[in-house]
């Protein structure tokens, strides 16, 4: 106990690194509807104090019990807060949400709520966790992927994984090598996805890392079958959304035809992640051609994409 209140133990999350995220995105959403921290808490009957608390994290709104939150939700859409935004609030988990304290990028749901709002002095354009924070997160999502096995935590250890690439400590990097060398070994026949998509998610986070090598091989040695290829399309559908349905196993990356999903939504996704200088872009650039055979017609059907592509290109 410090000062009266409960010190975290080693692992544990503290309060504030809890709500950071939600209280940024409820003081985005609360401007995008217009009101100001009074008036939503005239609103919701409670004191600004509160409202206050919710934002800044000191109280954080994962500590609410369920019904507060749909009240809360509920006025918020009454007075005109983006439903799509509101649906951010129980996506805690989102990879996208987790990541804007240390990408600085704001999550595609959010950016209708990104609008500059006049106030005096410097303020904050993004959720941001201090140093202690970050070493805690980090360590945790360390201990996550460790307790995770290759099969039935296979999903929730690539996520940890993925999220460890933000990680600057050398300490994750090496074991983000040791994770690389461990997939190699483990991959098996060129159809067994669960072993070739373990060995993409440890390149992807080591060139998020800083070290592209990796992924260049992955690209080189990894993609060279028509299953590895649709698989690696139906991996970047799934992600953003082109393939809607919830799927619990990895099996659906091979079996999915990719024809049967528009490429719509995943070519405007990779052209904006087009950048010379990025880690991803051999697998980004890759991911453009296979997606441009598997949908030949997608730059003659939609004439913006066209044209940012060939802006690319220039």
């Amino acid at each position: 106990m410090v000062g009266g209140r409960r010190t975290p133990r080693r692992g544990q999350s503290s309060p504030r690194c809890l709500g950071v995220i939600s209280g940024f995105l409820l003081k985005l959403i609360r401007e995008s509807a217009g009101l100001t921290q009074a008036r939503l808490a005239e609103h919701l009957d409670v004191d600004v104090a509160t409202i206050q608390g919710w934002e800044s994290s000191r109280r954080p709104l994962t500590s609410l019990q369920a019904s507060e939150l749909v009240r809360l939700r509920s006025q918020l859409l009454q007075c005109g807060a983006e439903p799509i935004a509101l649906g951010g609030l129980d996506d805690a988990i989102h990879a996208d949400l987790i990541t804007w304290p240390f990408t600085g990028g704001i999550p595609a749901q959010l950016l209708p709520l990104h609008r500059p709002v006049t106030r005096r002095g410097p303020v904050p354009t993004q959720p941001s966790l201090d140093e202690r924070e970050r070493t805690r997160f980090f360590d945790h999502l360390l201990v996550t992927a460790d307790a995770n096995p290759r099969n039935e935590g296979a999903l929730l250890r690539r996520q940890a994984i993925y999220l460890l690439g933000f990680d600057r400590r050398s300490s994750t990097a090496d074991w983000m090598h040791a994770e690389q060398r461990r997939a190699f070994r483990n991959a098996g026949r060129a159809d067994d996805v669960t072993s070739w998509v373990a060995v993409r998610s440890s390149a992807v986070a080591l060139a998020t890392c800083g070290d592209s090598d990796p992924l260049r091989t992955f690209v080189h040695q990894s993609l060279a079958t028509d299953q590895q290829e649709q698989a690696n399309l139906n991996y970047w559908a799934y992600w953003v959304g082109e393939i809607d349905t919830v799927q619990v196993d990895d099996g659906f990356m091979g079996r999915i035809d990719p024809r049967t999903w528009s490429g719509v939504r995943l070519l405007g996704h990779l052209l904006a992640r087009l950048h010379p200088g990025s880690g991803h872009a051999d697998l980004n650039v890759h991911t453009v051609w296979s997606l441009l055979l598997a949908h030949p017609s997608l730059l003659i059907d939609h004439p913006a994409l066209r044209s940012e592509a060939f802006g690319k290109v220039d």
